[in-house]
């Protein structure tokens, strides 16, 4: 356990590193994102609460003729900001930290006899495996951008091979 515990921690700070190079240095996933005005003013207007909206509610009676007619937009909003945005810095990285651990687990159980570079490419496949369901599936069924989405696939399937190559020294081939 001490092994699933150091390797999945030293995988969640790489992973965190990773996360500061190309989110925060990089910025690369930011110039798929479209540009606009200060229309905060106007959503606090629009939003009564914090939550996730989604145009044309697929619950309306007319909701097939709004959704041909246009626009379509999900909004994800917080009414008040983020007093302390550095929060989740703490939340991202014990999210990060989680995902580590239910690797090593995953790692630990299923590649009982493999060599230092299944075990990488196992974690990495299981990440792309699930980045791909879930950024592929958001540009699909919430039609979010998929330049946005493919920006983020790129970034989770480096991060599952970093994840990967951490665990995999901490986490060997059992003896039979």
């Amino acid at each position: 356990m001490k092994k699933i515990i150091l390797g999945s921690l030293l995988a969640a700070l790489a992973l965190f590193f990773w996360g500061f190079i190309y989110y925060g240095i990089s910025g690369i996933p930011y110039k798929f994102l479209g540009q606009s005005e200060d229309i905060g003013p106007l959503l606090k207007e629009s939003f009564p609460a914090d939550g996730t909206f989604l145009f044309p509610n697929p619950a309306a009676e007319n909701a097939e003729e709004l959704h041909k007619r246009g626009p379509i937009a999900m909004v994800h909003i917080k009414r008040d900001g983020n007093p302390n945005p550095m929060s989740m810095m703490g939340t991202g990285f014990l999210h990060g930290w989680i995902y580590c651990i239910l690797m090593a687990l995953l790692l630990k159980q299923i590649c009982k006899k493999s060599g230092y570079g299944a075990r990488v490419g196992f974690v990495a496949l299981v990440a792309t495996t699930g980045a791909f369901a879930a950024r592929i599936g958001d540009a699909v069924w919430w039609q979010q951008s998929m330049s946005w989405q493919l920006s983020n696939l790129v970034y989770a399937i480096i991060g599952g091979a970093i994840i990967g190559s951490v665990l995999a020294k901490f986490i060997p081939a059992q003896k039979s």
